[in-house]
This record gives C-alpha cells, structure tokens and sequence, in this order.
C-alpha cells in the first residue's frame, strides 16, 4: 500500500528565527517518520538546515524554495 504525501505549503511562514526553524524541522522529521513528506516554497534557512542536517533526498523532499530578498 503506497502512501499518499503530506504536503506542506510554507509560503507564508517567516522563518527567521532560529527557534521558528527547529520547531518546522521537528515538524517535518515527525511527518516524514510516517511517510514522504513533500515542502513547497520552503524558506530558504530552513531549506538550508534540512540540507545541513541530512534531512534530504529521503522521505523529505523539497519542490521549491523561496526566492528571499538579501538583507541591506
């Protein structure tokens, strides 16, 4: 039996925060334990820290991140 994806659309979370993106890592490694796990418009931190962490290319994948102005 092959199990739909969870979808996350995460176009209007601000993720600036160390804190805000934990909270969405445990978010999402909770979500992946059971099953595929497919993000949208990820913040570009947290796409970061999914990267970093080994998160990736398994049950987490990532469609798209979000294009961020650079801070100034």
């Amino acid at each position: 039996m092959t199990v739909a994806p969870q979808v996350f659309d995460l176009s209007e979370v601000d993720a600036d925060a160390p804190e805000v993106v934990l909270a969405w890592v445990e978010r999402l490694r909770a979500a992946a334990a059971r099953g595929p796990v497919i993000v949208r418009e990820c913040p570009q931190m947290l796409a970061h820290t999914l990267y970093k962490s080994a998160l990736l290319g398994g049950a987490i994948v990532l469609e798209s991140v979000r294009a961020e102005e650079a801070y100034g």
